[in-house]
């Protein structure tokens, strides 16, 4: 069975009822399922991913999002823009 462990997260939003949020956690996903959070877990043979500097969050499927577009909306050459004007002065970004 094919395994994946995210490794040495800064934050695992595991978004239970709880919303819990655990720091410097692991997850580890195999055939496709979550079956563990938390520190140090292992993986055989199964592809590892690095995640330090970075918030993951398992279970949240996300096939598309407009983050970058939140975080640069106030670049002032885009502010009045056109939509392909807009675009154009984001994407460098």
């Amino acid at each position: 069975m094919s395994e994946i462990l995210i490794r040495n997260a800064d934050v695992v939003v595991t978004m239970d009822a709880g919303r819990a949020e655990r720091a410097g956690c692991d997850v580890l996903i195999r055939g496709g399922v979550i079956a563990a959070v938390g520190p140090g877990l292992q993986t055989i043979g199964g592809d590892v991913i690095e995640a330090r500097g970075c918030v993951v969050t398992p279970g949240f499927v996300n096939t598309h999002h407009h983050l970058y577009q939140t975080l640069t909306r106030a670049v002032p050459g885009g502010q009045d823009a056109l939509l392909f004007g807009w675009l154009k002065t984001l994407y460098p970004i």
